[in-house]
């Protein structure tokens, strides 16, 4: 397409991909945020689990209507059939809201059933439905390939060290999670 025609694109029309990675100043911009900041390795994280995470799911929940929260939680009565809402909370640090919003969206399309535990009524279990199988085992090959797609830089070996050093800080979690501001006065921030 010529500059010409570019310049002309109205505002509410997006460009489908920025530059980055392909040359040019968006590739200078990245390369230098992560590369020279004060947090690099949160920076580095952060943009990795972006990209990762936020273009599958928009994909996913517009493709076949399953959106990120619900996905999360038929991963979870997969891996541990049983689960219940509040242990997904707990494990994946999803907001409360979105984890219950999404467990009644799951039970209304029918993916996953809500049962009361036997041992104690007031703790409701969940499970997956056969659809509800399906629909992950769907999905799962997919995740595979991008997870394969994101780790194709690094050797086995790599790999291997990458995942036992991101074990250690995901057990590591807890002694860091809440965020300690104490110490930052509150100030009125003018926006002005």
């Amino acid at each position: 397409m010529p500059s010409a025609h570019r310049a002309k694109r109205r505002p509410s029309q997006r460009p489908a991909q920025p530059t980055v990675g392909r040359g040019g100043d968006a590739a200078d911009f990245r390369t230098g945020m992560l590369d020279s900041n004060e947090l690099t390795f949160a920076w580095r994280l952060n943009y990795i689990a972006s990209f990762y995470s936020v273009p599958f799911y928009l994909a996913l929940e517009q493709r076949i209507g399953i959106s990120r929260p619900e996905y999360v939680i038929l991963f979870c009565v997969i891996h541990r059939p049983g689960v219940t809402a509040g242990e997904i909370v707990a494990a994946t640090g999803r907001p409360k809201n979105s984890i219950s919003f999404a467990v009644t969206r799951l039970e209304k399309k029918g993916l996953i059933v809500r049962r009361p535990n036997h041992a104690d009524s007031r703790r409701m279990e969940l499970r997956a439905t056969g659809p509800g199988r399906a629909t992950y085992h769907r999905i799962l090959p997919f995740l595979q390939e991008r997870e394969r797609r994101l780790l194709a830089p690094l050797s086995a070996k790599e790999r291997e060290r990458l995942g036992s050093l991101l074990m250690k800080i995901a057990l590591n979690v807890p002694e860091w999670e809440a965020p300690e501001l104490s110490a930052l006065v509150q100030e009125p921030v003018s926006f002005r």
